[in-house]
C-alpha cells in the first residue's frame, strides 16, 4: 500500500466529517457538528502520521498492510496530545503557534482539552463536562464545545495537516472526488493553504 494513497483516504474521510459539520447549521445537531469536527481533526492527524509510518506498511502485500494499518490507526486512538507532540516531532511547526493561538478566547493548548473531552461529551451524558474547567464566576462556565473557537482550532490544525502533506501528496484526485461526491465549487487546496 502506497503512503500517497494511505494520506489520500485518510484526508477524503476527514473533509467528509469536516464536511458534514460545516454545512450542518441546525441548532439541534450541535453535538453532531462538533463530534464531525473532532473527527475529522483525528483523521487528518493520522493521515499525516499514517504517511509518515510509510516504513511498517508499503513493503508487505495490500491485505496485510491493510491490517497493518488499521492495527496502527487504532493504537494511535483519540490521543489528541501524543498525536499533536509526534506530528510536532516530525517537523509540523505550526502546532506550537496554534497551540499559543487565542481562537474567540480559548488559547489553543486549552482547547486541545476540549477536543479530547468533546469526543466523549458530544455523544454520551458525562458526569463533569468540559465547562466545568472554564469558569466565569458565580457558578457559570463558558463552554468551549459550543463556541466557534473549537472550530476555528480545528480548521487550524487540520489547515497544518493538509499543508504539510500536500508538499509530498498531489491532492488533486481527492478534491476532484470530493467536489463530484458533496457538488460543491470550494476551492479547498486554496482554503486549507491559507
Amino acid at each position: 500500500m502506497d503512503r500517497n494513497r494511505v494520506a489520500k483516504i485518510w484526508i477524503y474521510r476527514g473533509l467528509c466529517d469536516l464536511f458534514f459539520a460545516f454545512n450542518c447549521d441546525d441548532v439541534a445537531f450541535e453535538d453532531n457538528e462538533r463530534f464531525s469536527e473532532i473527527m475529522g481533526l483525528e483523521k487528518f492527524l493520522k493521515a499525516l502520521l499514517l504517511f509518515h509510518r510509510y516504513q511498517e506498511y508499503e513493503s508487505v502485500p495490500d491485505t496485510e498492510a491493510r491490517s497493518k494499518l488499521n492495527q496502527m490507526a487504532m493504537k494511535l486512538g483519540h490521543d489528541f496530545d501524543g498525536m499533536l507532540k509526534t506530528a510536532l516531532a516530525l517537523g509540523l511547526v505550526d502546532i506550537d503557534r496554534i497551540l499559543a493561538t487565542d481562537f474567540d478566547g480559548y488559547v489553543g493548548a486549552g482547547l486541545v482539552r476540549a477536543v479530547k473531552a468533546g469526543y466523549m461529551e458530544t455523544r454520551y451524558p458525562v458526569p463533569n463536562p468540559i465547562s466545568d474547567s472554564f469558569p466565569i464566576g458565580n457558578g457559570f462556565t463558558h463552554d468551549p464545545l459550543a463556541s466557534s473557537g473549537i472550530t476555528k482550532f480545528v480548521y487550524a490544525l487540520c489547515n497544518a495537516c493538509f499543508h504539510a502533506l500536500a508538499a509530498h501528496v498531489d491532492f488533486s484526485d481527492v478534491i476532484r472526488q470530493f467536489r463530484e461526491t458533496y457538488q460543491v465549487s470550494i476551492n479547498l487546496t486554496a482554503y486549507f493553504r491559507r
